[in-house]
């Protein structure tokens, strides 16, 4: 296959270190050295699991009663101050934050909160399967073994940057994915052309799963996602799950997602290389329409997290008020409809929720995920 990158993607691949997997505990996941290796020494990931309350409506709900309203928005605000104001992370906190997160396709901070939790042992055992298998949020109170059928999106393996050479050549195994009476052996692994999900059938009856690649806004910073393959076999539309069947004859299958360059780039900036947010000066949303519920429901989030004055406008020419003049020039945040839209909103929540909460303990000596931040 021609890498997606081309010239680059060669060197990146030829440059780029396999990380070398450790397997905490000796137990059924294995994944690169790190924080997150070094939290799950602690943690027994095959003990049965108390379940945590998490209900987030789904990101692609823009209804009044999902992210279009403004409920969800309030408990996001609410957990980011409270968290940015306590001397230590609260794990029921960082839990919430940690299925937000991954809802959202922010990997990288998914992480991070999951660390967060690490005065929980169990609590982060519990959120596990969010990362990997990757199972949805509903699903999680269930618990194992999941149902026939059930939808798999795992998180990319940690990393310490956001670049693609951070995460080329890293990757999460998953060795006892319980479906049905199946047992089947998940991994994702990430290398300079693209990221691939495999699943092999290891006991049990056959079995049928559905697995969607990790989300657009998990992939590296300056990275779009490309071509999808199914058992390298091109398919049309790559935004939609794959159906896989798993039996002792057929015995794995994989999907295959490209990486190229990104079209639309943009500043993604760390949150710690970012001035301090001043009263007096605006943050304006600029967006093709100017009425998207979704971005004003944003932008009224974004003043109450940081006590300034944002709003939603059309038009970078009425970004500043004829009622500024004199004042600061506000600060204009411009997004882009369809998909580039989505990502570039993912990624300014997380530098959001990132600036709030910098210098803050659940960095662990202050490491930064896969996000970009």
């Amino acid at each position: 296959m021609v890498p997606a990158l081309g010239g680059l993607g060669v060197l990146l691949l030829a440059g780029a270190q396999s990380s070398e997997l450790v397997t905490p505990r000796g137990g059924p996941v294995s994944l690169p050295a790190g924080a997150v290796a070094e939290l799950l020494e602690g943690v027994d990931l095959a003990a049965p699991r108390r379940a945590p309350a998490l209900s987030w409506p789904e990101w692609s709900d823009r209804s009044p009663s999902g992210w279009g309203g403004e409920l969800a928005w309030r408990r996001w605000v609410e957990l980011v101050r409270a968290e940015a104001a306590a001397e230590a992370p609260v794990p029921a906190r960082r839990a919430e934050l940690a299925a937000l997160a991954r809802l959202q396709g922010r990997d990288g901070d998914a992480w991070l909160h999951l660390l967060g939790c690490a005065s929980d042992p169990a609590l982060v055992a519990a959120l596990f399967p969010l990362f990997s298998p990757g199972v949805p949020l509903a699903q999680l109170a269930a618990g194992e073994p999941w149902p026939e059928g059930v939808l798999l999106r795992p998180a990319l393996p940690p990393a310490d940057g956001s670049m693609l050479r951070d995460l080329a050549g890293r990757a999460l195994e998953h060795r006892s994915v319980r479906i049905g009476a199946a047992t089947l052996l998940l991994r994702t692994e990430v290398d300079g052309t693209g990221v691939a999900v495999s699943l092999t059938h290891v006991a049990g009856p056959a079995v049928r799963v559905r697995v969607a690649p990790p989300a657009s806004a998990a992939l590296p910073a300056g990275i779009d996602p490309g071509q999808l393959f199914a058992d390298w076999e091109k398919l049309e539309n790559g935004d939609e799950p794959v159906e896989l069947s798993l039996t002792s004859e057929l015995v794995e299958h994989s999907l295959w997602l490209t990486f190229r360059p990104r079209e639309t780039r943009w500043p993604t900036p760390r949150a710690h290389m970012l001035a301090g947010l001043q009263p007096e000066r605006e943050l304006v949303l600029v967006s093709a329409r100017g009425d998207e519920p979704v971005l004003a429901r944003f932008a009224e989030a974004l003043s109450e997290l940081f006590g300034i004055r944002a709003r939603l406008t059309v038009d970078d020419r009425l970004a500043v008020s004829p009622a500024g003049a004199g004042s600061l020039e506000p600060l204009v945040l411009r997004l882009d409809t369809g998909a580039v839209g989505e990502r570039k909103l993912a990624s300014l929540i997380g530098l959001a929720e990132s600036f709030a909460l910098q210098g803050k303990p659940s960095s662990l000596a202050g490491k930064r995920g896969n996000d970009g931040r």
